[in-house]
């Protein structure tokens, strides 16, 4: 009972309580333990552990009369509660048991002990106060029957994994903000530069077409670039031609500004006009032989502006806004879609 051996001192008893030899817990314990071995005290605990079983077996009984989804098992004078149906909603029970002053033990195992003092009439007070407390939790709707909804389980079977789906996919953080900033910065952007309708259309069929393109390339990398550019075309028109003067809200944006996107434009134009100026001539055979290489040449060219820019905004602003950056220019084809895109109205 000590903490440590007297003749020993460096040996520790690790089975300890709290008031390991307290005069008091010693005093007590030694009456016990007098009094257990007593032969009238087999019989007291005999009728302890009758009353209990008398009082489980009884419960039961009420409680199916009542239909009611609940049922006590003891071992001894040791007894819990068990849900015979399964539900969401078994918890509340704690809550319309401590409305009827009975407090059900819900941590651990769930255990719930009586004592040796517990009498037939303490016995039939609990019975009365657990009846009740599910006849109210049944009434206000926390135990549907399967009349009242047949696909009870089922639906719970399916929103429990639904639910530890979603937890198990939680999108972190980190990422939300990241996908947050690159949704802002678009729309940032719509509010810059795509204010006119015409342009907005435009977009949409340029995004519809760097869609494809995007699936394209892996098969056809000369047609994917053919289509790509003339999107890109439209795209830039619509910018260069039918929105206002928008230079300093696109530098805030920090990707290319009109004048820059100009530029880029003219670089594809660049790559097409010089292979045709050195033949001296153009037909259909030659410029059939060349755009191969010219569509790779549309490609590098497109793989130097947007990694250039990627490394200059790393350079500048860092990583994160960098890639915040590059994430929204390869995604804006799809996000365009569904800002632009506007069913016809349908006639009644």
């Amino acid at each position: 009972m000590r903490r440590f051996d007297p003749d020993h001192p460096m040996r520790i008893a690790y089975v300890v309580g709290t008031f390991s030899a307290h005069p008091v817990v010693m005093g007590a314990m030694n009456e016990f333990l007098r009094w257990v071995t007593e032969p009238a005290t087999a019989k007291l605990y005999h009728e302890s552990i009758e009353r209990c079983t008398n009082w489980v077996r009884s419960t039961n009984e009420k409680l199916a009369e009542a239909a009611l989804p609940l049922r006590v098992v003891n071992l001894a004078t040791v007894w819990t509660v068990l849900f015979k149906e399964p539900s969401r909603y078994n918890w509340l029970l704690q809550y319309y048991l401590r409305a009827e002053n009975v407090t059900l033990s819900w941590v651990g195992t769930g255990r719930c002990l009586s004592s040796m003092d517990f009498t037939h009439e303490d016995y039939q007070d609990l019975q009365a106060k657990l009846l009740s407390a599910a006849h109210r939790m049944k009434s206000d709707g926390w135990w549907l029957s399967v009349a009242e909804h047949p696909a009870r389980e089922k639906t719970m079977r399916v929103r429990l994994m639904k639910e530890m789906l979603g937890r198990l996919l939680q999108v972190p953080k980190p990422l939300l903000s990241f996908y947050s900033e690159v949704m802002q910065r678009k729309k940032d952007d719509h509010h810059a530069s795509h204010s006119n309708s015409v342009n907005q259309f435009f977009h949409l069929l340029s995004s519809s077409t760097f869609i494809y393109c995007y699936i394209l390339a892996f098969y056809d990398l000369t047609t994917a670039m053919c289509l790509g550019l003339v999107a890109l075309f439209v795209r830039q028109f619509g910018h260069a031609i039918l929105e206002p003067p928008c230079h300093d809200k696109e530098k805030l944006l920090l990707g290319y500004n009109t004048r820059a996107k100009t530029l880029i434009v003219l670089g594809y134009v660049l790559i097409l006009l010089v292979p045709i100026a050195e033949a001296h001539a153009l037909s259909w055979e030659i410029f059939g032989s060349m755009i191969g290489g010219i569509a790779l040449n549309w490609f590098l060219w497109t793989i130097l502006v947007v990694l250039g820019r990627v490394v200059y905004l790393v350079w500048k602003h860092g990583l994160r806004v960098s890639m915040i950056w590059f994430v929204k220019l390869i995604t804006d084809p799809v996000t365009d879609i569904f800002a632009y895109f506007r069913p016809w109205p349908q006639r009644a």
